[in-house]
C-alpha cells in the first residue's frame, strides 16, 4: 500500500519555518536529518559543489547537518519561504546583506548555543543543529521574519492533475564530478529513490532519500571572486525552466521571480503546481549541465539540456 502522507509545507502549523544550510562535500557523507525534511533545495555553490536547504514540518531529527556557510542566493530563498536561514559562516555578499536588511538568521559564528561539533569527525564537516535548540535560540532572542510560502500547493494524490505530461521514470541531473543525482521512480512507494555519485544517497541513520516529488529549476550559476576570496551566484531574478516531476510523469513548467514578488512556479499553461502529498526537493540546476528524463531503463526515452 502507498504511504499515507500527512500535507507537509513548512510554516503550515503555526510555526516560524527554519531553512538550514547542509554540507554535501564527501566529507559530510552521509548528512543527518535530510530524510526527514519536508522541502530540500539542493543547489550548486562554488565549483557546482551542491549543498542543500532543508526544512522541516514537525519532524524532530536528533540531529541536522553538517551546517555549512551562506551564500545571497540562501538568504533570497529563505527570505520567500518567510523563514529563518540556519548557517555557519558566510559569503561577504550574505552578510552584506544580513547586516544591511537585518536579515533573520541563526549563524554558529554569532549564536553557539544551538550546535555542537561530532568530535568523531574532522572539523568544518562535523557541525550539527537540531530543531527545539534552533527554537529555544528563537524564543530567547525573537526576529522579525516576513511571512512567506512555498511556490506550490498540495493535494491528495488522486486529485492532482498533470496535464501534457510525459513518463519520467528516471531523472538525471549531471552537476559534475562526485555530484551527480539520479533519481528512479517506485511506484509502489510513490517516491522518487535519490542516488548520488553512483550510489544511493542514504541518510546517517541508512534511510535513502525519496521525495514525493522532484522539482527542477533551470538557473544561471556562476563561480565568482567576492573580497579575493571564490564563491558563487545564482540568478533568481527572471523567469526559466521548470520540470515537475512527480507520479512517475513530468509536467513543463516555468519558474518567476522579480525584486518585488518571490518565488513562483506555474504549468507552461499558467497553471498553479499541485503536488501530491509528501517531500518535496526542488533542484536549482544549472541550465547548461546535462539533464534526461526517461521512461524507465536509463538511456531510454527524451532528454534534453
Amino acid at each position: 500500500m502507498p504511504e499515507v502522507e500527512r500535507v507537509l509545507i513548512p510554516g503550515a502549523d503555526g510555526e516560524t519555518p527554519f531553512l538550514v544550510v547542509i554540507e554535501n562535500t564527501p566529507q559530510a557523507r552521509p548528512q543527518s536529518g535530510l530524510a526527514d525534511a519536508c522541502l530540500v533545495y539542493a543547489l550548486p555553490t562554488e565549483a557546482r559543489i551542491t549543498r542543500f536547504l532543508a526544512s522541516y514540518c514537525g519532524d524532530t531529527p536528533t540531529a541536522i547537518g553538517p551546517v555549512r556557510s551562506a551564500r545571497q542566493y540562501m538568504l533570497e530563498i529563505a527570505s520567500d519561504l518567510g523563514a529563518v536561514l540556519v548557517h555557519a559562516g558566510h559569503s561577504a555578499e550574505a552578510l552584506a546583506s544580513i547586516r544591511a536588511q537585518k536579515l533573520p538568521v541563526i549563524n554558529e559564528f554569532w549564536a553557539s548555543g544551538p550546535f555542537w561539533r561530532d568530535p568523531a569527525r574532522k572539523m568544518p564537516h562535523n557541525l550539527f543543529t537540531r530543531l527545539d535548540r534552533l527554537r529555544a535560540e528563537l524564543r530567547k532572542k525573537p526576529m522579525n521574519v516576513r511571512p512567506g510560502g512555498v511556490p506550490y500547493s498540495m493535494e491528495v494524490a488522486s486529485q492532482v492533475v498533470m496535464p501534457n505530461s510525459t513518463l519520467s521514470e528516471v531523472v538525471e541531473l549531471d552537476y559534475g564530478p562526485l555530484y551527480a543525482v539520479r533519481y528512479r521512480y517506485d511506484a509502489g512507494r510513490r517516491r522518487y529513490m535519490r542516488d548520488q555519485d553512483g550510489r544511493p544517497h542514504l541518510d546517517a541513520d541508512g534511510r535513502q532519500i525519496a521525495p514525493a516529488s522532484v522539482l527542477v529549476a533551470f538557473v544561471q550559476w556562476r563561480d565568482v571572486m567576492e573580497q579575493g576570496v571564490p564563491s558563487s551566484k545564482i540568478t533568481l531574478i527572471g523567469t526559466g525552466r521548470l520540470a515537475i516531476i512527480t507520479e512517475g510523469r513530468l509536467v513543463e513548467g516555468t519558474w518567476l521571480r522579480s525584486k518585488d514578488k518571490p518565488l513562483a512556479f506555474q504549468t507552461a499553461g499558467g497553471g498553479p503546481v499541485v503536488l501530491p502529498q509528501g517531500p518535496v526537493w526542488v533542484e536549482l540546476f544549472p541550465v547548461d549541465r546535462p539533464f534526461a528524463a526517461s521512461a524507465g531503463s536509463l538511456g531510454a526515452g527524451p532528454s534534453s539540456r
